[in-house]
């Protein structure tokens, strides 16, 4: 029997239609969460289009916790002296538990009035006073701030009227990270574009373009996946990780 298209032939003893067809079938039957492109470019040429992942895992040096001591009272005067001996309170607690006076700031005291305001009528009764002023701890040694905060519930145990913040945990390294996890990123594209024009019996060619890398910062064994920007501070131990989307010429 004649072929009726002889075209059919010619097009798959190319080696770089050789290679798509590998590619097409590895996407398919492994459902490998890669991007691997290869596509025909302009006189019978080919690129390959591929995704390179690096990841560390580091550890945060800065930690930044943050709370407020309010007071609410009748009296102005007396007010101030609840909030004051409170305050005193709570700085005690943090010097007992061997946090640097360096690492504590104190904000400016707020007083408001204390206003309630009849919804029906819309009339407004003056209750006596509000106090409100923050605590803020931003220190290196990690581990005893942590533990610190666990156990704040003391604080609330003697009388103190304290709204916590969650501990926010940082890497001041980050930025020297993002440079050599971008490098690692751009090699590991390049093995895994090698690999793939060695299937097809191709050599690699020069690199033709780089996508925008996209850097996250994540709980270890996180599966959070974003385009970029994610930066986890709840937790000490954090990955970093740089994807960058590479091209290469196959010849």
């Amino acid at each position: 029997m004649v072929d009726g298209f002889p075209w059919r032939e010619k097009l798959l003893a190319s080696p770089a239609v050789a290679v798509a067809v590998f590619c097409v079938g590895l996407l398919s039957c492994t459902g490998l969460g890669v991007a691997l492109v290869v596509s025909l470019i302009d006189k019978g040429g080919a690129k390959v289009d591929v995704t390179g992942v690096s990841t560390e895992t580091v550890r945060s040096d800065r930690v930044q916790w943050s709370f407020t001591i309010k007071t609410e009272s009748v009296d102005r005067s007396q007010g101030a002296l609840t909030q004051e001996k409170q305050l005193n309170q709570a700085l005690a607690f943090l010097q007992k538990n061997k946090i640097s006076t360096d690492d504590i700031f104190v904000k400016v005291l707020s007083v408001s009035p204390n206003i309630e305001t009849n919804r029906e009528t819309g009339r407004e009764t003056m209750l006596g006073w509000k106090f409100s002023q923050e605590i803020v701890v931003i220190s290196a040694d990690v581990d005893n701030v942590a533990e610190v905060s666990r156990r704040s519930s003391e604080l609330i145990s003697n009388g103190v009227d304290a709204r916590f913040q969650m501990p926010q945990y940082t890497y001041s390294g980050l930025a020297d990270k993002r440079i050599e996890l971008l490098k690692e990123a751009t090699e590991n594209a390049k093995q895994r574009a090698k690999a793939i024009a060695t299937t097809g019996s191709l050599s690699l060619g020069r690199m033709t373009n780089v996508g925008t890398a996209t850097f996250q910062v994540t709980a270890p064994g996180s599966s959070s996946a974003g385009s970029g920007g994610l930066y986890d501070t709840e937790t000490i131990e954090k990955e970093v990780s740089a994807v960058m989307d590479v091209s290469f010429r196959l010849k």
